[in-house]
């Protein structure tokens, strides 16, 4: 079995061979598709461990946060 590689973009959808005349006339083939790299404004930032207790309390009363109580616990 032999293959050829050939560079192409797909733009709207369509395939376009940057040098289709290495094209068969007829055949067979797999399409690869190569994402684009990240940018460093789209790379996730990695994720880190919270530590608890989230919410500090004295051990004498029940406390139920809101979770606008849980969000800025996470910036003390």
């Amino acid at each position: 079995m032999s293959y050829t590689t050939l560079d192409a973009e797909i733009r709207d959808g369509q395939v376009t061979v940057r040098e289709p005349d290495k094209l068969p006339r007829q055949g067979r083939a797999l399409l690869v598709i190569l994402e684009p790299p990240l940018t460093a404004a789209e790379v996730p930032l990695p994720r880190t461990r919270v530590s608890l207790p989230l919410i500090y309390g004295e051990g004498q009363h029940i406390i139920n946060p809101t979770p606008e109580d849980l969000d800025a616990s996470l910036w003390d």
